[in-house]
């Protein structure tokens, strides 16, 4: 048994003080440290009187296998990022080995995100990621637009969808990814989406990212028209918005950057169980402008990094100090109270997975991050954890202190 004594417990719906917290691989009880040392006489205790203790991150969208990415790939505008992409992606994946895995995750458990959601399209990440003390849901990516290929490309889906299965635990889960509704054919992804909703597996989806997007699905016209006509020998988009999004009626979505969908599209996907991941740093180096949170209500929305490719971090800090600039219109304190409720205790939710919270029974997975010396308003203290962590000072993962 350990107790650990902070000068503030963030659960995160709450800020309590004079409160410490008794814990194994779970939370055992949250008292004042003089009733729970009379409780567990043998207990070690912890001192923190200058931090805060909070639950840890999910993140739900990631791209590990682009985790080798610093400068290689083309950030500005979201079509050269692309083609940069589609360039550089058979030199970028192999120099993403092991170690580089190994890195990405360690990254991810150093800064406080112990849940991630990790869009997979090759599946050479696998092992590892099942295998990491991470909890992880694995998406499975479908992509492909040419009829010709779709059954090549399905085949490949159905053997790494089927492989993660079997490596199923409490902490791995499989689900499935459809990449995008400019690059996925509509029978490939009512083909996936039929597995999803055998397998009750929860469905990543990128949507309407970028303005280009809007144009070529809309019109099929834009900086797409050329990209699809010259790569692809295509003259037409492989879906009509709407059609494409009456797909996702049955599943469990995440809905990832939406920042040009439009209200008919919002509309659509309140009819669904449909969640927004935004993020807001990849949104901003690929030049797709920023998401309107008023305008996908009553949608609900959390934050995620996205991967390498598009971020220069995966530190769910910076994700939320990104968040809390880009939307100077909210309120500094209780936006910062959002963010991290959304980050920490809704994004657990959001993946199904348990955590997030500090409470009697939960897995004690959580951080200790410091707190300045001279904070005087506790109601604050949400907005200063993301102003000025930069790492936390200690991770725990299910009791147990990551990288002792």
């Amino acid at each position: 048994m350990q107790i650990i004594n902070p000068r503030f417990v963030v659960t995160p719906h709450e800020v309590l003080s004079h409160t410490a917290v008794a814990f194994e691989e779970k939370i055992v009880a949250i008292d004042t440290l003089a009733n729970l040392t009379k409780s567990y006489p043998n207990a070690k205790v912890i001192e923190a009187k200058e931090q805060a203790l909070l639950p840890t991150f999910a993140n739900p969208h990631v791209h590990l296998e682009f985790s080798a990415n610093q400068a290689t790939l083309s950030y500005g505008e979201f079509l050269p990022w692309l083609y940069s992409v589609i360039e550089h992606r058979e030199e970028l994946l192999p120099r993403c080995d092991k170690q580089c895995l190994q890195n990405a995750i360690n990254a991810l458990i150093t800064s406080g995100t112990t849940t991630i959601g990790q869009i997979s399209s090759y599946g050479e990440e696998m092992e590892i990621c099942a295998a990491s003390k991470l909890n992880i849901y694995y998406f499975n990516e479908i992509i492909g637009s040419n009829p010709a290929a779709a059954d090549v490309m399905y085949a490949s889906f159905l053997d790494r969808f089927f492989q993660s299965k079997k490596l199923e635990s409490e902490s791995f889960k499989a689900g499935v990814a459809i990449h995008s509704p400019y690059s996925v054919h509509y029978i490939l992804a009512k083909k996936a989406l039929e597995i999803a909703k055998k397998h009750e597996s929860i469905v990543s989806v990128h949507y309407m990212e970028s303005k280009a997007e809007r144009e070529w699905i809309d019109n099929a016209n834009g900086p797409f028209k050329e990209f699809f006509a010259k790569l692809l020998n295509q003259s037409r988009p492989v879906n009509e918005s709407e059609r494409f999004l009456q797909l996702f009626q049955e599943t469990k979505n995440l809905f990832v950057h939406m920042v040009w969908a439009n209200e008919k599209e919002i509309e659509l996907l309140h009819n669904s169980d449909t969640t927004i991941i935004h993020c807001p740093i990849s949104n901003r180096l690929l030049g797709n402008g920023v998401l309107d949170l008023e305008k996908i209500k009553p949608l609900p929305y959390t934050l995620a990094t996205d991967g390498l490719s598009s971020n220069y971090s995966l530190n769910m800090f910076e994700e939320m100090r990104a968040a809390l600039f880009v939307h100077a219109h909210y309120h500094a304190k209780e936006f910062a109270k959002e963010l991290i409720t959304k980050a920490t205790a809704f994004s657990h939710e959001v993946l199904g997975f348990r955590g997030g919270v500090i409470a009697k029974g939960a897995p004690a997975t959580m951080q200790l991050v410091s707190v300045p010396k001279d904070l005087v308003r506790e109601d604050e203290l949400f907005l200063h954890i993301i102003l000025h962590t930069q790492l936390p000072q200690k991770v725990y993962i299910k009791g147990e202190l990551y990288g002792k």
